[in-house]
């Protein structure tokens, strides 16, 4: 009622024509999402719409999310967290109308810790199982179509889903169109599952779920789900009415059915295809893999971590600046001693982070260094969840080791010697870095370096960690109860979470 009476307030008519989604699948659990929302304004002028998406926490990409008409011309967009749902509008106020334009969202999210992807035991052996459904709508859809990516790399693009162990449900097959084929990208070829419906409902759920053999995946952090063999029923019951009755907890009755649903649900070669031939899949507009040849925009401290530099290194820089600034005070380097001298506003996440830290008497804490590091690995992957790695290391190589003048990769860790320390060249405070360097020791030994934090169970393969206490008892809760409540809240949760609302 409320979307109706902003559309009447603002003289707005704008029909919500079709939702395209790309998902990216990584094998620590991770996700890469894209939205594709066209829209129709046939008369007035358009702002935004309303977006809500509970399955993840979304690290959006405000970089790559915009808005295209038809004519090709983009327009910047602002992305507005309002609590419940996230208010997507054109930037800068401005609207457009009449005409098609379609507003491309893109955001990274955590789908094992979700627990969308889980894992299961089956006579197949242990699956990864997807089950997710995207966002609903307020409206109804021409079409829906969602592309998932799974990180198995396939020959070439025409692929045969069981050479790779793939199975999906029954309903999968008897609701949606499905294809299958190897998506290119960057000369080699990754297994894609189409699914398409036309004609969605109003507040219509497009519910997916798929297995892969779990080796693809690490599924030893996922949740797991339980599957029991069906028993052979030796007297009739009316179950489904039992199941319907008991709706709010469907999922206990559902793990019972699950054996029987996974063996029908995997056909021969002919089920898996189209089942219409002369249906004509839409073009694929906007790609969800990471970007070749994108580099990240990092911070120095951030670039330095990502290049695998020694912590205690990336932490003599960051003290020395601050000691420069006025904030702290190095009263020894060995023992290391800091003294904190003021607090001041407008400070960097981690250079708060390293204030914290410190203590009373001078020493760290080891934890809030730990929480300092954690914060900029966040950063840093989501920062450059969508971009080329490679290329971004060999861009921050070349320019922390570079002597032209432009070197410096940041406008407030700008000093050379900042440079020549991580370079292991000769400059004036060459000793005083070291001697500092030596005092971090005791306390980036548990870190060590980039590469060997995402590794750590603490943090959770660097994928928009929280902290280690949540991880350890995150993934304990997880498991003990996903089986018995995963699907009743997924589904309570997520049918209330209906985006559109034109305006």
């Amino acid at each position: 009622m409320i979307s109706i009476l902003i559309l009447s307030l603002i003289s707005l008519s704008a029909d919500l024509r079709w939702v395209e989604v790309d998902l990216s699948l990584w094998q620590d659990g991770r996700a890469d999402f894209v939205y594709r929302v066209r829209w129709n304004v046939f008369s007035g002028s358009m702002s935004g719409f309303y977006f809500q998406e509970k399955t993840v926490d979304p690290y959006f990409d405000y970089e790559n999310s915009y808005a295209v008409d038809a004519y090709g011309r983009e327009y910047p967009i602002e992305i507005k967290d309002l609590g419940d749902k996230y208010d997507i509008i054109l930037a800068h106020g401005k609207r457009f109308g009449p005409g098609e334009i379609t507003y491309i969202i893109h955001f990274g999210g955590d789908l094992g810790r979700s627990g969308n992807l889980a894992k299961t035991e089956s006579e197949f052996g242990d699956l990864a199982v997807l089950h997710w459904a995207p966002a609903q709508w307020d409206e109804p859809l021409e079409h829906y179509t969602v592309y998932v990516y799974y990180p198995i790399a396939v020959s070439t693009k025409a692929v045969n889903p069981d050479d790779y162990g793939f199975k999906t449900e029954k309903f999968m097959n008897e609701n949606y169109l499905l294809s299958y084929f190897g998506q290119e990208y960057q000369g080699d070829y990754w297994f894609t599952v189409r699914i398409h419906k036309n004609n969605i409902g109003t507040q219509e759920k497009m519910m997916i779920q798929q297995y892969v053999p779990a080796s693809y995946f690490y599924a030893e952090k996922f949740g797991t789900i339980e599957i029991t063999p069906e028993r052979k029923e030796k007297f009739t019951f009316p179950f489904e009415l039992l199941y319907m009755i008991l709706y709010v907890v469907p999922y206990l009755f559902f793990n019972n059915k699950k054996a029987k649903q996974i063996k029908g649900a995997y056909s021969d070669v002919a089920s898996l295809q189209w089942l219409r031939s002369d249906w004509i899949p839409p073009k694929i507009e906007v790609a969800t893999f990471r970007k070749s040849g994108k580099v990240a925009k990092l911070d120095l401290i951030e670039a330095a971590l990502l290049l695998d530099y020694p912590v205690n290194k990336i932490l003599t820089i960051l003290s020395s600046k601050l000691e420069e600034n006025g904030i702290i005070k190095i009263a020894s380097q060995k023992p290391l001693k800091i003294n904190v001298l003021k607090m001041p506003t407008g400070l960097r996440y981690y250079e708060s982070a390293f204030l914290n830290a410190i203590k009373s008497d001078g020493s760290l804490d080891e934890a809030g260094l730990k929480v300092l590091i954690t914060g900029v690995v966040e950063k840093v992957s989501a920062r450059s969840w969508d971009c080329d790695i490679e290329s971004t290391k060999a861009y921050y190589s070349e320019k922390i080791g570079a002597h032209s003048p432009d070197r410096p990769i940041d406008n407030k860790y700008n000093k050379s010697e900042y440079y020549d320390y991580l370079m292991r060249r000769d400059f004036a405070r060459q000793r005083y870095y070291n001697r500092m360097e030596s005092g971090f020791d005791v306390y980036a030994e548990p870190i060590k370096s980039y590469s060997a934090f995402v590794r750590s169970d603490a943090c959770h393969s660097a994928c928009y960690v929280h902290t280690a206490c949540h991880d350890a008892c995150h993934s304990a809760c997880h498991s003990a109860c996903h089986s018995a409540c995963h699907s009743a809240c997924h589904s309570a949760c997520h049918s209330a979470c209906v985006s559109g609302g034109a305006h």
